[in-house]
């Protein structure tokens, strides 16, 4: 390395890795308006894959939208502005997002990948 530098290590602790009471918990605004009516929006597969892939136990459509929403929010007008466009089927998030958002199990993250070839002008030129 230039100029004497050594490497320094860091060690770290993913929160995958990180026990329930580790994990930062998401604060949820609890004053949120809810409009059922806005389950005629979903087609019928929509509601089939919601109930098989994202719902948590006992929740409804409208529910998801909200814990999600509320999840992911700054304050309470903020929440109901995202209820309003994914109830409205505007704006729907990725699935880590609408499964885990505001629920205690796995983490909202979503993945991003690019084929590169492996050679220094591969790696470069993906980000061109």
């Amino acid at each position: 390395m230039a100029g004497g530098e050594a490497l320094k290590t860091v060690e770290f602790q993913t929160v995958a890795d990180a026990g329930a009471e580790a994990r930062p918990h998401l604060s949820v605004v609890p004053s949120i308006q809810i409009d059922r009516s806005r389950d005629d929006l979903l087609t019928d597969f929509g509601k089939k894959t919601l109930e098989d892939r994202y719902l948590l136990a006992g929740e409804s459509y409208q529910d998801m939208f909200a814990r999600v929403a509320t999840a992911f929010s700054d304050d309470a007008e903020h929440a109901q502005r995202v209820y309003d466009y994914m109830s409205r089927l505007w704006f729907m998030p990725a699935t880590p997002v609408l499964s885990n958002g505001g629920a205690d199990r796995g983490l909202p993250i979503s993945c991003f990948l690019n084929a590169v070839s492996d050679s220094l002008d591969g790696i470069q030129n993906v980000w061109n």
